[in-house]
């Protein structure tokens, strides 16, 4: 059985949550909950079935709830058709596709990437592109991407996992300075201490995300498939 936790994205300084990322897990024989086995098993449709039900629950509160597609699912016509299909039927809600891997790898990849973007972009569908600083997803990189793109966000936890604590800050600024160029919004991932907050307010950066505002949890409203909080301004 599947079902979709959210994670709360919060403005931190209008104290409210403007988003939801959506991500998928999956129950054991045991009961608790774990990470698909196979994500590519998992029917779009059906994975749409249940992302309806936490835009029936939580449409209300926030502008913006996040479903994650990976770099297969991006280049699928009919993943992005689906796509564009439910973001008609659930207006005013923005649906946001949080493109999750490395992209723009090769000559053919970067084509159908772009292809998709460009079309999600002119239906209505916003574009987050995930772990921007990380890996090869820098700024050369993903720039051509970035006229289709409404979001990124910046990971602080990769940057611990590698050991490269000290050049979070740094980072932080230079993508921040990125963000306000291209007039995009900025999430930052990854808070869980205050220490964390206490960098982030330094850069005057609004939006977070992390297990300092709020872990992934499930809705119970959801049917399987085999904090109020106040809404504010809108932030597109």
């Amino acid at each position: 059985m599947y079902r979709y936790f959210v994670q709360p994205q919060v403005d931190r300084y209008q104290n409210s949550v403007v988003g939801y990322e959506t991500l998928i897990r999956e129950q054991c024989e045991d009961g608790h909950w774990q990470l698909p086995a196979d994500f590519e098993a998992i029917p779009f449709e059906t994975q749409l079935l249940s992302l309806r039900d936490v835009v029936a629950t939580l449409g209300k509160k926030v502008h913006f709830i996040s479903v994650n597609l990976n770099r297969a699912q991006f280049t699928d016509s009919a993943v992005i058709n689906a796509l564009i299909s439910f973001q008609q039927q659930v207006h005013p809600v923005r649906i946001v596709a949080e493109l999750t891997e490395e992209v723009l790898i090769t000559p053919q990849s970067s084509q159908e990437i772009l292809a998709s973007a460009e079309l999600l972009s002119l239906s209505g569908v916003q574009l987050s592109l995930d772990d921007v600083g990380t890996g090869e997803n820098q700024l050369s990189r993903i720039q051509p991407l970035l006229p289709y793109t409404t979001e990124i966000k910046f990971a602080i936890q990769n940057f611990r996992h590698d050991g490269n604590d000290a050049l979070i800050p740094s980072k932080l600024y230079e993508w921040n300075a990125i963000a306000k160029s291209y007039g995009l919004r900025l999430i930052v991932e990854g808070i869980e201490t205050p220490q964390d907050e206490e960098i982030l307010d330094r850069l005057n950066i609004v939006l977070r995300q992390g297990y300092f505002y709020g872990k992934p949890h499930l809705l119970a409203c959801q049917k399987p498939f085999s904090q109020t909080l106040k809404p504010r301004k809108s932030l597109e």
